[in-house]
Parts: C-alpha cells; sequence; structure tokens
C-alpha cells in the first residue's frame, strides 16, 4: 500500500506539517518494501494538481496535520482515506497507522483553505478595530 503523508522535512524523522496542502514536502511511503521517497511540493498556491496525480499513482491513505475541504473534496475518495496525525513525526504517524491507531477522517479538519500569503490563524475583519478608549 501507498501511504502519503505531508511533512515538514525530506525524512522519516521530519515533523507532520500542520496544513496539508502547504507541506514542505510529501513522504510516499510503500508499506510492502517499507521504504519512502520525499517528493518536495511545488504546486501552485491552491493548485491540488499534484494531489490527483498522487490518486492516480496508487496513493490509498493519506496522513496529515490539517486538511481544508478542498483538498479533502479531491482525495476523499472510495479508494483513499485520510487519517489525522498531529504533533509527531512521519515515522511515528506510519506505525501508528500501521497499528490501525490513527484516527480517519470523514470531513475537513477546517472549515475553509488558508491563505499562504495570510499566515495568521485568525480573521481579520477590515473596518473593525477592538481599542477600548
Amino acid at each position: 500500500m501507498l501511504v502519503l503523508i505531508g511533512s515538514d522535512g525530506n525524512s522519516l524523522e521530519s515533523a507532520i506539517a500542520k496544513r496539508f496542502g502547504h507541506a514542505n514536502y510529501f513522504i510516499l511511503f510503500n508499506t510492502e518494501k517499507k521504504s519512502f521517497e520525499a517528493i518536495e511540493n511545488i504546486a501552485e498556491e491552491h493548485n491540488h494538481d499534484n494531489l490527483q496525480t498522487f490518486l492516480d499513482n496508487g496513493v490509498e491513505a493519506f496522513i496529515v496535520g490539517n486538511i481544508g475541504p478542498h483538498a479533502f473534496e479531491i482525495i476523499n475518495t472510495p479508494k483513499s482515506k485520510i487519517y489525522l496525525a498531529r504533533k509527531m513525526s512521519v515515522s511515528e504517524s506510519i506505525k501508528k497507522f500501521l497499528k490501525k491507531e490513527l484516527e480517519p477522517l470523514t470531513k475537513p479538519t477546517v472549515n475553509k483553505s488558508i491563505d499562504h500569503k495570510n499566515d495568521h490563524e485568525h480573521k481579520h475583519e477590515p473596518g473593525k478595530h477592538h481599542h477600548n478608549n
């Protein structure tokens, strides 16, 4: 089975990326051969064409720290499942996955895709200032 993990780095000791679609690397792990390949995430912002390519190449499981609705919609297929793994290394997530200890996701973990230009996790409403005089 092929498993794809969103990662901060290019090794099994790297941390799981907090934002799957904006991961620095995707680690493609082959559970039969116990081998992996690190693929740099060079996708254009909010262009998830690479995810479809992974599906076409037979990836059946995706391990994410968080996932937005657009990426979720692409990779949540009858042939593939998405699993949640936070605050651990890629190798830890693979071990937990193989022991069936990771939670499969039935919906995205965030309600909307996070804009790459705005790294703040909160919404900024123009014209609304919270100053107490």
